[in-house]
């Protein structure tokens, strides 16, 4: 049965995007009070500073050329003047911004990883005090699955940066993945004594929520009055408090601090508050408007759960690549490519996903699942064994070794795997999640043609006619789809 892990957006924890990425998306600039504004006048100081530059090319010329591009959005220039202070040599702190911008250069493919990893290591053996360098080292291991490599250079940059927002950030998002939670404590508490960044207090807030440690006192650090580009530099932390409100069972001051997050909101804020209105507060739907779209992870839950399946998927793909190292956007995907009938592309998928999870029983449980579905027992069945040693504890990995019983003609163990897990879920009132195993022991009865194949295909569809889950709509369908078949033939 697969485990698409729904229930996992429950924190507002930062995600581990490439610096070229967190730099369009607005994360590392200070925040302002008033939005600037690009008149006339600054863009022909720009091109009078530009012709000089060609006739007389200066580092100092260069490192305010570096800047405007930055500032207006100019790649190319920006880079240019980068290249051109590299090599020049002028004081540490325009090195380390051109090498910012230098190294702002997105990775397409897998295949160019061992490549990037190379160049980067050629760059920090001439500028080794470069954290952002050893920060994308650290994400490009943690994508190749090399959790030991990846933890050893972002503590390498924590040292050289240990209160640089982005390089704080970014480490604690893989000692979260990596399950060192203790590790992501103690450098997000770090940074946040260190001075005020509401960007760094919102994910203090939410590491200290995973970590169990005490949550600081969220309101004192939210300013009364919040305009402009404020708003989107807290809405982090507002998102963050709106929650803790919620779980305080203070519904009112909790929806006005989401919708006071929402005016403004970074992706972050965008993808958690998807999470909120699908599993917390639907009721809030109609009433607000979010840019669903400025969020892979948002994207592919709000068409799925309007069955726009393409999209979804679509969505997914790009989740996947702006977040490698994750295994959600891997089980996501899969799960919808399951249960909207292409087991071989749920496959495909998860195989993926095990570059950068290559032991996590989650990819392993959903693989095995997807090949069973396929109709590849054998491929399966080495896999097989890794669930079996979670099955007393993962439900997940339970049923879907139910299925392989099937599968391999042991229809008796195997329907009293997925009955176990029905009972289960029952007792912990996860309605949905039973449903979801019905519907997957009906399907099992039926590819195996047993007497009471169509009385538990009828019991599953009568049970969850009235959910709206779109896991179990699809799930349905199938096993309508099977139940035809059968009647016909």
């Amino acid at each position: 049965m697969n485990n698409p892990q729904t229930d996992k957006r429950s924190h507002v924890v930062p995600k581990w995007l490439e610096y070229s990425t967190a730099i369009k998306k607005g994360e590392l600039i200070v925040p302002r009070a008033t939005p600037f504004e690009i008149n006339n006048a600054t863009k022909e100081s720009i091109q009078n500073d530009l012709t000089e530059f060609k006739t007389n090319p200066t580092p100092q010329i260069a490192c305010r050329l570096m800047g405007a591009g930055i500032v207006i959005g100019d790649k190319e220039l920006s880079h240019d003047m980068a290249a051109f202070i590299a090599k020049s040599g002028v004081d540490s702190f325009s090195i380390k911004l051109a090498d910012k911008v230098l190294h702002a250069t997105d990775v397409k493919s897998l295949s160019q990883i061992d490549v990037r990893i190379s160049d980067l290591k050629k760059w920090v053996s001439e500028y080794p005090h470069s954290a952002i360098a050893w920060i994308e080292i650290s994400r490009l291991y943690a994508i190749k699955g090399q959790d030991e490599k990846a933890k050893r250079a972002a503590i390498v940059a924590l040292q050289l940066a240990p209160y640089d927002r982005y390089v704080v950030r970014c480490a604690v998002r893989l000692f979260l993945h990596i399950s060192e939670i203790d590790l992501a404590w103690y450098c997000i508490s770090r940074a946040s004594k260190h001075h005020f960044d509401p960007w760094i207090k919102a994910t203090e807030v939410n590491v200290a929520l995973i970590s169990k440690n005490k949550i600081p006192d969220i309101n004192k650090y939210i300013k009364q009055e919040l305009s402009g580009d404020q708003l989107f530099h807290y809405s982090e932390l507002l998102e963050s408090s709106g929650y803790l409100e919620l779980n305080s069972g203070n519904d009112r001051k909790a929806k006005k601090q989401l919708r006071l997050a929402w005016l403004k909101p970074s992706e972050n804020v965008i993808t958690h508050a998807e999470w909120l209105i699908r599993n917390k507060i639907p009721g809030m739907r109609e009433s607000v408007e979010l840019e669903f779209n400025r969020s892979y992870e948002a994207s592919t839950w709000v068409n799925y759960s309007n069955l726009k399946l393409e999209a979804a998927l679509e969505a997914a793909r790009g989740w996947e690549l702006e977040e490698p190292y994750s295994k959600y956007p891997f089980l996501v995907g899969s799960s919808i490519a399951c249960n909207a009938g292409d087991p071989e592309m749920g496959v495909k998928i998860l195989k993926r996903g095990l570059q950068a999870n290559l032991n996590d029983k989650t990819i392993y449980n959903n693989l095995c699942y997807s090949l069973l579905r396929a109709g590849h027992v054998e491929e399966a069945s080495e896999y097989i064994d890794k669930l079996k040693k979670e099955m007393a504890s993962d439900l997940f990995c339970r049923a879907t070794v139910g299925l392989y019983e099937f599968k391999t003609k042991n229809v008796a163990e195997g329907r009293k795997a997925y009955l176990d897990v029905i009972g289960q879920f029952r007792q912990k009132g996860a309605d949905v999640l039973q449903g979801q195993a019905l519907l997957n022991l009906a399907m099992a009865e039926l590819d195996a043609s047993t007497v009471e194949a169509k009385m538990i295909a009828f019991k599953a569809l009568e049970s969850t006619k009235s959910f709206k889950s779109p896991d179990i709509i699809l799930l349905r369908n199938l096993v309508q789809s099977k139940l035809n078949m059968v009647n016909r033939s």
